[in-house]
């Protein structure tokens, strides 16, 4: 089976997917936001369902539609976000899980397109212990698959910007890489770095990321090219097939899960 993609199966291929894959199904994963005043709000899930497409063909697993039902409540401010209630947030991605699950598919990779859905993320998985699952879930974090790709020698020797957060240099070349008409390089303003108006405080207030970028930009995307942008989706790409053929490998998470709950009964 060429292609993976949940939407666009019938019915009798999902079941057969689900014995072809092992029973791994991607859930790729963002929001949507302001990423300056040049990228499309959709920046974050065009990313990690493009990743999740591209790992897929490398590594075989079942790409579930763009989740964007993520963690953006301190983007409000600027038209186009879309902040779910977290109560909401959390029942609605267990209920996708359950129904996933449903459907044969035991090991649930969710691949994490956003910073603002780490916490979250983290949360989540610690939910995941509350009652016995008859499936696994694994969370695909930022830092799992892009910082040893942006670590890499090779990448910071393309690098020119030396602050790169938000609809920068990197995640501008990305949506380049992707769709080059949807950045909009005449719209783009001023690079931003951080103002620092919490500087003073050790502790983090909920306020922290308006403090530092309210324009909802963090970085300088003048020096991204389409280049650049396939050179990261390939290595994204090939770094998440891994993750995908450890889950797939994985017996000792779901052994683990299974004892934790048979002990959990005092």
């Amino acid at each position: 089976m060429a292609n993976w993609q949940w939407a666009e199966m019938t019915s009798p291929e999902i079941k057969e997917a689900a014995v072809a894959t092992g029973g791994v199904c991607i859930v790729p994963m963002g929001v949507y936001e302001k990423h300056g005043d040049h990228l499309p709000l959709g920046t974050d899930v065009l990313c990690s369902s493009t990743l999740a497409i591209r790992a897929a063909d490398i590594e075989p697993a079942v790409v579930f539609p763009p989740y964007y039902f993520g963690q953006i409540v301190e983007a409000k401010h600027w038209p186009g976000a879309i902040a779910i209630k977290h109560d909401l947030m959390t029942a609605l991605l267990e209920n996708l899980c359950e129904e996933i699950a449903r459907n044969g598919f035991k090991k649930i990779l969710l691949l994490n397109g956003h910073g603002g859905n780490e916490a979250f993320l983290s949360l989540f998985s610690f939910r995941m212990l509350e009652c016995p699952r008859d499936f696994t879930v694994y969370t695909a974090a930022l830092s799992h698959y892009m910082s040893p790709v942006l670590d890499d020698p090779e990448w910071k020797a393309q690098m020119v910007s030396t602050m790169d957060q938000h609809g920068g240099e990197m995640e501008t070349s990305l949506i380049m890489g992707i769709d080059a008409a949807q950045v909009k390089m005449a719209t783009l303003s001023a690079p931003a770095a951080p103002l620092n108006r919490l500087v003073n405080l050790s502790a983090r207030a909920p306020i922290w990321w308006y403090a530092d970028f309210p324009e909802h930009y963090a970085g300088d995307a003048t020096h991204a090219t389409p280049e650049k942008g396939e050179f990261l989706l390939q290595r994204f790409a090939h770094r998440i097939a891994e993750i995908i053929k450890q889950v797939k490998a994985d017996t000792e998470a779901t052994r683990l899960q299974e004892e934790f709950y048979g002990r959990v009964q005092h």
